[in-house]
Parts: C-alpha cells; structure tokens; sequence
C-alpha cells in the first residue's frame, strides 16, 4: 500500500516539476520585459531554492543591485548570463528522467565531464543546460 502512494506522489512530482520548467521556460522568455528581479521571481527563473541564491550571491557567483538599505534585485542580464542564453537549466532528476537513465548515471557523466553542468554555489545542486541535453541525444555519450 506504500508503494501506491508513493508512486502517485513521485507522478505528482513530475508534474509538478513539468511545470515548474514550462513556467521557466516561459519566464525566460519573458526576460527582456523587466529589468530587475526579486530573489523569488530569480529561483524561479533559475530552478533553484532561495537558500542556493542566497550562498551564490554571498560567493559573488550572482551579482546584485542593491535598492535602499534592504532590498536586493538581480538584473535581468545576470539572469541571461547565468542561464548561458538558454531556454532552460534542468536539475540532475529532470535529465535523468529526459535521458531516460539513473540520476547516478548523469553525476557520473558530470564527474568525468562527458555533460557540462554547473552549480551556483560550491556545494549546491547541478544545472545542466537543455543544450546539452540535445546534444547528447543528437550525438550520444562517447565512451
């Protein structure tokens, strides 16, 4: 019975997650109409949590415009840059479900650089560009 409601609430997920990344998709589209962005609305943009903007920022991986003595924006060319003129960054669980293989699979390809990813911030988590993605699927993994 476990199983059950675990399998509904991975599909749920899934869900979930398609359109968390139609919603990036989108927004960045959208990029050029605004100039500055909140922290909500750039985790949004950029798949991450709050807590991995906040360290990328604190790093200088992210630069900020500061409004006043409280509120910080991200200019919508750090966005772009960070997303390399992408449409969309994919987490390690959105690849791995694309590709079709084990998300211990995509880390190993990070790890000996057969995929380009990146993280934000030291220890966070991998994005990988839907280019590469493509690329993979046009050409495979080389042995």
């Amino acid at each position: 019975m476990e199983s059950r409601k675990r399998s509904s609430h991975s599909k749920s997920n899934v869900k979930d997650d398609t359109a968390k990344r139609i919603n990036r998709e989108k927004a960045l589209a959208d990029l050029k109409e605004k100039s500055l962005y909140d922290s909500k609305e750039a985790c949004e943009i950029l798949g991450i949590s709050i807590q991995s903007l906040r360290r990328a920022i604190e790093k200088g991986t992210i630069k900020t415009v500061r409004l006043g003595a409280r509120y910080l924006r991200i200019p919508a060319s750090e966005i772009e840059r960070l997303a390399q003129g992408e449409s969309v960054l994919l987490s390690v669980e959105e690849a791995s479900e694309i590709l079709e293989v084990s998300k211990h699979m995509i880390r190993a390809w990070i790890k000996s650089g057969k995929i380009s990813a990146f993280r934000l911030a030291d220890f966070g988590p991998f994005k990988i560009p839907k280019s590469e993605l493509d690329r993979i699927a046009k050409e495979g993994i080389s042995k």
